[in-house]
């Protein structure tokens, strides 16, 4: 008789103990578009899958299967250019959509890895386009999937081409405070998943800047930082230094 490891028995108990609440999912009607058509409901929830911290959810050159709702947890998505080169262009928390960038040519181009323990519900993409040409809310919804991807990918050329140091660190924390009020978490008081090299690789900064920009913030008590603890001590401040 086969047996499951630890990992995968674990995984399944996760599954399980998921299944029941599509009902409050924010993508459920582009998963689950037969509901507004008046059809019968999906028999089947889509499977989550547990990644642990530092596992790949998928890898550049993957071919485009699935999309992935970050249900819980954190991650980052890393680019690599034919030399070498990487960048990562995103850190997605819980809420986010994943796997986009695979849309254009039927294959990823980035990795998404885990910076902590996070919980992932799978969407076949065939499904949810097949439920896109049935059911026009649904495809307005993944539209502006596509188009927040667009705006977000946007907005860090914008930091990278024309903020100054101190205003890309006070950009991408401001950007994590309001996604952290999004999930129902501190605005102020949050604790940084990623390392100085992952936020000085996606500032495009050096991490003796990034440190030093963390240091200066500190002594104008804009910020307290310890380690990977971080408090936002004056938010009105530091989202002005954001917009320049």
């Amino acid at each position: 008789m086969d047996t499951l490891s630890p990992s995968s028995a674990n995984r399944l108990a996760l599954r399980a103990e998921t299944m029941g609440d599509c009902e409050v999912c924010p993508l459920a009607r582009i998963c689950h578009a037969d509901r507004d058509a008046g059809l019968a409901p999906a028999a089947t929830p889509h499977a989550r899958r547990l990644v642990h911290q530092g596992e790949s959810i998928y890898r550049a050159g993957d071919p485009l299967q699935n999309l992935y709702w970050l249900r819980s947890g954190s991650v980052k998505i890393r680019a690599t250019n034919p030399s070498g080169l990487e960048q990562i262009t995103a850190f997605p928390v819980a809420g986010a959509v994943l796997g986009l960038d695979a849309i254009e040519t039927g294959t990823h181009t980035s990795d998404a890895i885990a910076l902590e323990d996070s919980l992932v519900c799978i969407l076949p993409f065939c499904e949810l386009m097949g439920n896109c040409r049935q059911n026009f809310i649904a495809a307005q919804q993944f539209n502006r999937l596509i188009s927040h991807d667009i705006n977000e990918g946007r907005e860090l050329l914008m930091a990278l081409g024309c903020m100054t140091t101190e205003e890309r660190v006070a950009h991408f924390l401001i950007g994590i405070s309001e996604r952290m009020v999004a999930n129902g978490y501190s605005p102020r008081e949050f604790i940084l998943k990623m390392t100085r090299q992952d936020i000085a690789n996606h500032l495009g900064m050096k991490v003796e800047t990034v440190c030093r920009v963390f240091a200066r913030m500190q002594d104008a008590a804009l910020v307290s930082v310890r380690r990977r603890q971080l408090e936002i001590r004056n938010i009105e401040a530091l989202r002005k230094i954001s917009c320049g």
